[in-house]
């Protein structure tokens, strides 16, 4: 649960920060909010391995999540700015892949880091790569229509505050946005109780080494890297994002449940692929068909509101999980099983 807690702690600034960051990318544009959330997330995390007890790594997490507040507000408008609607669902896939390198990183660099040199120089390591990411963005990045700064008032032209904040109002009042927003929060917090403790499972249950699991779960999160694009390529061929969400859904949701009775290595890797392949169908179309919902001189708000809402999965289901973990002394049954149903909720309310 104390381990669950510092995922959760990153995850409680990062959500407050949605809300708050969205009306600043609009602004300010996403090139200098994306520098600024990377410089800034760098720094916290740098700042880990001279903390002197938990409380203050926890508060450096808070820190940390604070500053990613813009991310997601920010991408989306650099997505709906360089991209028709036609390729829109490919080009979300291809820009949200980079959380799959990241992700990889995580596992396989970072893994035996850890094991040879303790988690103080992973954490050094991950911050000084955040700190040199903020100056290339910042050098590199390029804005355009709706992504330049001040983006929303030009595009609102002489809108009074009243008629700007009523134009808002009826983006996330919407059905759709609604829905949407609540299953990002399921499917969100699903994944992240997945993430966290699949190291665990891995070592603990499957009695594999802290190297060998990252080595593991890096190769079957290298799938990630085209399964993003992919997934937006069937969508847009498709031409239906929620058909693409269904096959998604039922497919994380049978390969979570699958890791329960897999008890070999090449098995586990198996499964673990076939997870993260089909699975993609359901993230990519679903952040598509909110980001088309939102479109608009206010997506950066819109966009921020949905993924404030979303991340707070990631503060509720780490946290339950790894509580469920102490109280059942550390049996993935239960956590598993919530896991898959949750994911299979997530394709029953798409259909709203």
């Amino acid at each position: 649960t104390a381990a669950a807690g510092l995922m959760t702690a990153y995850y409680i600034g990062y959500v407050a920060s949605n809300f708050l960051t969205g009306p600043i990318v609009d602004r300010i544009g996403p090139r200098k909010m994306l520098a600024a959330a990377s410089l800034f997330t760098g720094l916290f995390t740098i700042l880990i391995p001279f903390a002197g007890n938990y409380a203050v790594i926890f508060l450096l997490r808070v820190g940390a999540g604070i500053a990613s507040g813009p991310l997601f507000a920010g991408v989306v408008k650099f997505q709906l700015a360089w991209f028709t609607q036609k390729v829109r669902a490919t080009a979300m896939g291809f820009m949200m892949s980079g959380i799959v390198v990241g992700d990889m990183i995580a596992s396989g660099v970072f893994a035996p880091i850890i094991q040879n040199k303790g988690w103080q120089t992973a954490f050094t390591y991950a911050g000084a790569a955040t700190l040199a990411l903020a100056v290339i963005f910042y050098v590199f990045a390029k804005e355009r229509g709706p992504a330049l700064a001040g983006g929303a008032k030009k595009e609102a032209g002489t809108e009074t505050k009243g008629i700007a904040k009523a134009g808002l109002l009826a983006v996330v009042r919407q059905r759709s946005f609604v829905v949407g927003s609540l299953v990002c929060f399921l499917s969100i917090g699903a994944n992240q109780a997945f993430a966290t403790f699949l190291l665990v499972y891995l070592t603990r249950v499957q009695g594999l080494s802290l190297t060998a699991a990252g080595t593991l779960l890096a190769g079957t999160l290298s799938v990630g890297l085209v399964s993003g694009t992919l997934s937006g390529i069937i969508s847009d061929f498709i031409g239906s994002r929620k058909k693409a969400c269904y096959v998604g859904a039922a497919g994380a949701a049978m390969g979570t449940v699958a890791l329960l009775y897999t008890t070999n290595v090449t098995m586990l890797f198996v499964v673990l692929v076939l997870r993260r392949l089909i699975g993609s169908l359901f993230g990519v179309p679903l952040n598509t068909l909110q980001a088309e919902t939102a479109a608009g001189p206010y997506a950066g708000r819109a966009m921020g509101i949905y993924n404030g809402v979303a991340q707070l999965g990631s503060v509720v289901f780490p946290l339950a999980t790894g509580f469920i973990l102490d109280v059942t002394r550390n049996n993935f049954f239960y956590v598993l099983t919530t896991v898959a149903v949750t994911q299979m909720i997530c394709g029953l309310l798409v259909i709203l």
